[in-house]
């Protein structure tokens, strides 16, 4: 008899718990739990969860990139107008961007990467419905019309990159095998594929490809595979379908959605010889869908659930022994005391409110209640606080009314005083750091400052460095020496970083905002709420550049909040909101699979 490890290569452990997975070479070890007397493995398995809603309702639209950074271009929205729209998604949230395709079009062709992509084909949402041959390149930010592609096409199935791509059937609006390649420059007429189809799926690069499913006269589930010069008939797929996503390379493809009569939620993988059905499928049943992506980790976006609705909704599918849960907002307890203007320390599973529009009001959060602890010594709002510090020890300092220059401690029970600003000030005034290595930065006094402090547990110290852009209502993240500010009065985008010695601007906030809160570090901020007209989005740093998360349910200005990308949580706000949000980044968990007999 054949043992495990002469299989394997590696022994079953005898372990009194379960080890912890470290990468994908831990794929298949196999245990005994003494403490539970089970055997155990690390297997590798596939599930679909819901990602970031795309901003309107649409379907067959282009799609490239890969999970965490794709695009969506064109496509049709549900009252059937033809759209030249580009989304981005950033594994959490799709933004629209200001670049549109220079023609408005559905079920076209697509390839490439996030900021450089090609788009080819689609038909014209007017009448009589043009078939197109227009291809167009994306290099990021702006859309370029290329030479067309020689045979027009509706709905072909295309991959590769912006200079070496493939497009290869579709309706022209006969069903069509045609096949052209592209170079970078223009499109050549190449060998067709064995079945003449539309609305079919590919994957791979221009080299080494696949293309499969589609419908003929009705759904089919051919295969075939290109060797940079001609396609070869393989194993069919399990499900025939049409309107489907497909992501991947030539010998690992995930195909998923689609139409059979009616909309599927089928998902099969392809390991470059064969087709294999996944228990489960999508959440949501649907076809004319975007997609991008690879076999372990893809990406569908939009489609027809009907026939007749379009929808926004996105999944992220993963392959592996990881369980994702997705980034989003949730509803906590609500304040005892409803404020705007106060000051936060913590994150969302354990948090403090302190202040706020002329009170004196402390609570303390436990993850799902407020409870009312005793209050500062000074009456405030829109002070400050050292936004790295924990609940059980935060720093807060100036406010209004009278621009104070107090500062107070808190231990986890109480207040005390301590020393106070040198520049008395309300703002919000922007901090970062802890209760003994704290920053507080802007605010005003009467006009807008710029001046920075140092606290080292018991004195404030004015640095050297001013921020570039004086303004108060601001938020600050980060540490003494490495942090950051961002928004402020005037409804101000303007982020900056400071190393300790200077501020230096970086790229600024999608939204431009006042009264806004978050927290983090200079590298993993977080920023949510605030605005002239407040805001419901919620905007993530990550040391280059702001990008926009889901939303919250709530609109609100003057709110106060705490904590980090991966845990924070948002309180009261404009006039005397009670209302708190907690935010939980996406979670990975990894997963281990009971053995039994069978």
């Amino acid at each position: 008899m054949t043992t495990y490890n002469e299989i394997a290569g590696r022994r079953v452990n005898f372990l009194s718990s379960d080890p912890t997975y470290v990468d994908s070479n831990s794929d298949g070890q196999v245990w005994y739990n003494s403490s539970t007397a089970t055997l155990k493995s690390w297997l590798p398995t596939g599930a679909w969860i819901s990602g970031g809603s795309l901003p309107v309702a649409k379907r067959d639209m282009g799609g490239t990139g890969t999970q965490t950074a794709a695009l969506g271009f064109g496509g049709v929205d549900g009252p059937g107008t033809g759209l030249n729209t580009t989304n981005a998604y950033n594994g959490i949230a799709w933004t629209n961007l200001p670049a549109t395709l220079n023609t408005a079009r559905s079920g076209l062709g697509g390839a490439g990467t996030q900021t450089a992509a090609l788009a080819f084909g689609g038909l014209t949402e007017i009448s009589p419905y043009p078939v197109l041959s227009a291809s167009e390149s994306y290099n990021g930010t702006s859309w370029t019309n290329t030479p067309s592609l020689n045979t027009a096409r509706n709905r072909p199935a295309g991959f590769g990159t912006q200079t070496a791509a493939l497009s290869a059937g579709g309706n022209t609006p006969a069903n069509t095998a045609a096949t052209e390649s592209w170079n970078g420059s223009s499109w050549t007429t190449v060998n067709s594929l064995n079945t003449s189809r539309q609305a079919l799926a590919g994957a791979g690069i221009q080299t080494a490809g696949l293309a499969f499913g589609g419908y003929t006269t009705a759904a089919t589930a051919a295969t075939e595979s290109w060797n940079g010069t001609s396609w070869t008939s393989v194993n069919s797929m399990n499900t025939a379908r049409y309107s489907f996503g497909g992501a991947g390379s030539q010998t690992a493809t995930l195909a998923f959605g689609g139409t059979i009569t009616p909309v599927t939620t089928a998902t099969e993988l392809w390991n470059g010889t064969s087709w294999t059905s996944n228990p489960t499928g999508l959440g949501t049943a649907r076809s004319q869908i975007g997609e991008a992506g690879t076999q372990t980790a893809a990406l569908t976006f939009g489609g027809e659930i009907g026939p007749g609705p379009t929808t926004t909704a996105t999944e992220e599918w993963n392959f592996g022994v990881y369980s994702y849960s997705a980034a989003a907002w949730a509803s906590g307890g609500n304040l005892n005391t409803g404020r705007y203007g106060m000051v936060g320390a913590g994150n969302g599973s354990a948090a403090l409110s302190a202040t706020g529009n002329g009170s004196s009001a402390t609570e303390t959060y436990n993850g799902s209640a407020w409870t009312s602890v005793a209050p500062v010594n000074t009456t405030r709002g829109d002070g400050g606080s050292a936004s790295s510090a924990p609940s059980s020890a935060a720093l807060i300092f100036g406010g209004n009314p009278g621009y104070t220059s107090a500062t107070e401690k808190w231990n986890g029970s109480a207040w005390t005083n301590t020393g106070s600003l040198n520049t008395g000030r309300y703002g919000p005034i922007g901090g970062s750091g802890t209760q003994t290595a704290a920053l507080a930065f802007g605010g005003n006094n009467g006009s807008s400052l710029n001046v920075t402090e140092s606290f080292n547990g018991s004195t404030w110290t004015t640095v050297p460095a001013t921020l570039n852009t004086a303004r108060f209502s601001l938020v600050g993240a980060g540490t003494q020496t490495a942090a950051l500010a961002y928004g402020g009065y005037l409804a101000s985008a303007v982020s900056e970083s400071y190393n300790g010695t200077t501020w230096t601007n970086t790229n600024s906030l999608n939204n431009a905002r006042r009264g806004a809160a978050g927290g983090g570090s200079q590298t993993a901020a977080i920023c949510f709420g605030g605005g002239n007209t407040p805001y419901t989005v919620t905007e993530s740093w990550n040391g280059t550049a702001w990008t926009n998360l889901p939303s919250r349910a709530n609109a609100v200005e003057q709110n106060s909040g705490a904590g980090t990308t991966a845990s924070a949580l948002a309180f009261g706000g404009f006039p005397s909101f009670t209302t708190t949000e907690r935010w939980t980044g996406e979670v990975a968990t990894a997963g281990s699979k009971t053995l039994t007999t069978s």
